[in-house]
């Protein structure tokens, strides 16, 4: 499919309906970006923690006349990055390396922490009467499957030039990929 954007920005009423709203502009987008189906996902149960939690702290419960959830999506070199924003009364972040209590006997209190299982990436700010700032990233494993191929490819180079028999006619084994590892080598050392 072609690409019809790298970023996407929605604001939509903080209230729960609207949760489902979030997450089909987000497939939308990574599909639009040609993200693995199952990296998105991710990205999307993640955003929807984050914004629940916003619905449900950022303004004391009230559903009222309140400003919206900013969502903003980005896709870059392989990684969906996620920010949500509120502007409500804020929370004290855990501290890194904190973990937080949990009461499994309730509904809730699970956020963070699924967020961060889920995600590569992630960070938020938040300040007291100042709104909160989720930013979520994940990098697509396809990317990670290639840089890891890139990677070996390039430790490999030296080998798929080795000599062989001289007297073979595959004396000199090359690939285009180790023929452009030289070529990039020459060009580099003169």
């Amino acid at each position: 499919m072609a690409r019809l954007t790298d970023a996407l920005e929605i604001r939509v009423p903080c209230k729960p309906e609207y949760v489902r709203t979030i997450r089909r502009a987000i497939a939308d987008f990574g599909e639009s970006v040609e993200m693995p189906r199952a990296d998105v996902e991710q990205v999307e149960i993640a955003a929807s923690e984050a914004v629940a939690n916003i619905v449900r702290h950022a303004y004391g419960g009230s559903n009222g006349d309140v400003p919206p959830v900013r969502v903003k999506c980005s896709h870059d070199q392989g990684r969906l990055t996620v920010e949500v924003s509120d502007k409500g009364r804020g929370f004290e972040p855990p501290k890194r390396g904190e973990i937080p209590d949990v009461d499994l006997n309730r509904d809730g209190g699970l956020g963070i922490i699924l967020i961060k299982c889920l995600m590569d990436r992630v960070s938020y700010t938040s300040k007291p009467n100042g709104g909160t700032r989720i930013r979520m990233t994940k990098r697509a494993r396809q990317a990670v499957r290639q840089a890891t191929r890139m990677r070996v490819a390039r430790l490999a180079g030296d080998l798929n030039t080795r000599k062989t028999d001289p007297g073979s006619p595959r004396s000199r084994q090359t690939t285009p990929r180790s023929r452009a590892t030289h070529a990039a080598r020459a060009s580099n050392s003169g």
